[in-house]
């Protein structure tokens, strides 16, 4: 059965009052703030950052090779003056008449200590500087993918090392046939120590390590973001004005080229082998074996150095001369690189150094 549909009473209707107006918007009542200036950006010049760049990676590394050398100096003078002091006093000791010329030629004889225990000065200040580069494996052995070294390329080195002392000897003759001789202090002054194993153990071991680890580890590694020949150039200029010497310092930046190349390719330790090879060897024992011969024993030396040399380079620049040339081409440093020269620790060591060098010279060719 069909349920009836329930009716509800109406809902009443109620009145609302109605909303008030609002007033019309005015923009003059609320004053609004200026806008807050936001500073632009000063635009980079890219050429001038990278100049920045160049010369603060060349100062930081120039800047502790010249620290390195004043504290080399430093400690050859203040063991100078030590040893000196110790020889006065055993000399007055033993109620000796030690005189100048004596003390002098006492001090000539320990010059080879003199110079390890500045080698040991020097170490003592750049190890701790550099302990976390030269504490490594790849430091002296190579990064990995280095070249391995081959004897037919150990003996080319050897040529060209023997091909630099031949290109010194050459210069040297020519002024010689001017009636000048062309001093080298650095040379005579090795000459009259190199009567004890002291000497001998400086210039055939001490001073190759010490200068390989200081030119070719510490400097050329760390130039080495800046470019291969350019880290490999100016190490080498770095050490050739580092002997204050003329001859020596050309013929430093030579073997220092060679040696930079070596260490860059292959290992810190080969350039090491080089450097220790022409010191003791080329330097030392053949002209020592030589020197037992007399005049006749020098003279023979000097030419079959000459020989050897000129024939070995040509053969060398014949067979390896375009791979020479390549590598130059491949590994040439990015135009403007050498700008990093402006550095001013870099300035500073090359002015100081030349200014040795200079007056070094000159009061070696006066006679002083």
């Amino acid at each position: 059965m069909r349920q009836p549909i329930q009716s509800y009473p109406p809902y009443p209707s109620q009145l609302y009052p109605p909303y008030p107006p609002y007033p019309p918007y005015s923009s003059a009542q609320r004053p609004v703030a200026p806008p807050i200036p936001v500073a632009q950006p000063v635009p980079i010049d890219p050429v001038k950052a990278r100049r920045r760049w160049l010369r603060g990676t060349v100062t930081r590394h120039a800047g502790l090779i010249f620290a390195y050398q004043g504290v080399f100096m430093g400690v050859n003078v203040l063991a100078s003056f030590v040893i000196g002091i110790i020889l006065g006093l055993s000399g007055a000791a033993g109620r000796g008449t030690l005189t100048a010329e004596s003390l002098s030629a006492a001090l000539v004889q320990l010059t080879g200590v003199i110079m390890l225990l500045t080698v040991l000065g020097g170490m003592g200040f750049i190890l701790p500087m550099r302990r976390r580069m030269i504490f490594r494996r790849d430091f002296w052995l190579g990064e990995p993918g280095h070249a391995r070294m081959k004897p037919s390329w150990l003996l080319t080195f050897i040529i060209l090392v023997m091909a630099i002392q031949t290109a010194i000897v050459l210069i040297q003759l020519g002024f010689s046939m001017f009636g000048t001789t062309l001093q080298s202090p650095t040379s005579d002054n090795i000459s009259e120590a190199s009567t004890n194993i002291w000497m001998w153990l400086y210039v055939g071991l001490a001073a190759p390590v010490a200068e390989e680890l200081v030119f070719r580890g510490v400097l050329m590694r760390g130039l080495k973001p800046l470019g291969r020949n350019f880290a490999i150039v100016t190490s080498a200029l770095m050490f050739g004005l580092f002997h204050d010497d003329v001859v020596q310092g050309l013929f430093a930046f030579g073997c220092g080229l060679l040696f930079g190349f070596v260490a860059m390719e292959y290992s810190l330790v080969w350039s090491i082998v080089l450097h220790v090879f022409n010191n003791a060897v080329l330097g030392g024992v053949l002209p020592w074996l030589a020197g037992l011969f007399g005049d006749a024993g020098d003279t023979a030396y000097t030419l079959g150095l000459l020989g050897v040399s000129i024939i070995g380079l040509i053969v060398v620049l014949v067979k390896y001369g375009g791979g020479l040339r390549a590598y130059r081409r491949v590994n040439r440093s990015a135009p403007g690189t050498y700008w990093g020269w402006t550095s001013p620790a870099f300035l500073i060591f090359v002015i100081v150094n030349v200014t040795i060098t200079i007056l070094s010279f000159v009061t070696a060719m006066m006679g002083v």
